[in-house]
């Protein structure tokens, strides 16, 4: 089952995103999954670029509220320090420094509401001598060390999805749960300086403690930990590297001549046996033939693949946007199992028009209605 806005676990808490594109976004968004009232604070005439493609705004602005405000205008300040009053978070990705330089950062907003818990999520954060260089995800991912080890030396297109940006979104969400576990204890509300790059780097653990003792980095390229394509054109997945997997795959293969080669010096002809072996049956096969054994095989999934994968389905994984439109959404990936069962909480309410709730919003915040039609006249709103 699903819970819309208002009745999932954190359904108390207000939330304004102030961010554009991906990285305030995830974060918003996973909040908003969990119940809080999540007003996003957009330009005016000029919404986020999320906005200008239907399913990036499906995906990132469902179950959101939307208001308007130029963060530029003169008026900018009073509004937001109204705005923060009953907020419990605020989070933005503006260049680090830009908003204390317009009078409105933490240092100037926060004693309107000493409980505020305020997510800074950028690039590479405070501090950094590359906190104003532009990026984006592939950007981020060859900063942190990742790229790296995902493509060798080959020269690949870049990923088709974004990778670096929600492994950012994942520690801010953490960090600001952390924070508002705090606030509960002390009474107070803090800054939280989330870095995406940062974020991303801590993924290599153990590869950056090898580098720190000049070690290799890398699991190596292997035979038994790679894929291959198979006779449909499709790829499969194989990731026999232990003793206990790579015998599974040879007594499953009826290949007993193989066991003793997992370690072999000479992996390249390794991979070509295995690949001739693979090459000569279609995917669908070698999935349900391999895929329950201890050889640990599997497919490679497309996206439309998963709209009626087994998995999928059965753990409930797609949920349809609330319009009725058709749209399927993914479901929140956390389950949470109770005496009524186990559920999700995932966010279906359709994307808000941008500034769809900026009057509403601002009448909650005690403006009254002569103000209100003045930020409109000034163009502040």
């Amino acid at each position: 089952m699903t819970e819309e806005r208002g009745t999932g676990p954190l359904s108390h808490l207000r939330v304004l995103d102030l961010s554009r594109l991906h990285p305030g976004a995830f974060v918003s968004s996973l909040l908003a999954d969990f119940g809080a009232d999540v007003l996003r604070v957009e330009a005016p005439g000029a919404s986020d670029p999320l906005r200008y493609d239907t399913a990036m705004d499906i995906a990132y602005n469902r179950g959101k509220r939307s208001m308007t405000l130029d963060l530029r205008h003169e008026r900018a300040g009073d509004v937001l320090r109204r705005l923060v009053r009953d907020a419990d978070v605020l989070i933005e990705s503006a260049r680090p420094g830009s908003m204390d330089q317009r009078g409105i950062g933490y240092a100037q907003l926060a004693d309107a509401n000493s409980r505020l818990v305020w997510c800074s999520i950028t690039g590479f954060g405070r501090g950094s001598p590359y906190a104003d260089r532009p990026a984006h995800d592939v950007t981020f991912l060859g900063y942190a060390g990742l790229l790296s080890l995902m493509v060798g030396d080959t020269v690949p297109a870049a990923p088709q999805f974004v990778i670096a940006v929600p492994i950012g979104a994942l520690m801010a969400t953490v960090g600001i749960l952390v924070a508002l576990q705090e606030r509960d204890r002390t009474g107070r509300g803090t800054q939280i300086d989330a870095s995406v790059v940062d974020a991303a780097t801590w993924m290599l653990g153990e590869h950056l403690t090898r580098a720190s003792q000049g070690k290799p980095v890398g699991w190596g390229d292997s035979a038994s930990r790679r894929t291959y394509r198979c006779s449909d054109g499709r790829l499969i997945t194989l990731a026999a590297a232990e003793p206990r997997t790579w015998g599974a795959l040879c007594e499953s293969l009826e290949r007993p001549d193989l066991a003793p080669r997992l370690g072999d010096a000479d992996q390249h002809a390794l991979t070509e046996e295995l690949a001739g072996i693979f090459a000569g049956r279609p995917s669908t096969e070698w999935v349900e033939w391999l895929a329950p054994t201890a050889a640990c095989l599997g497919p490679v999934n497309r996206p439309e693949d998963l709209l009626h994968d087994p998995h999928a389905v059965a753990r409930g994984n797609m949920v349809p946007l609330a319009d009725g439109g058709g749209a399927q959404l993914f479901a929140n990936p956390l389950r949470f199992i109770d005496s009524d069962g186990s559920h999700t909480y995932t966010a279906t309410t359709p994307p808000a028009d941008p500034g769809a709730h900026t009057d509403g919003a601002l009448a909650e915040a005690g403006f009254t209605a002569d103000e209100i039609a003045a930020l409109h006249e000034s163009g502040a709103v």
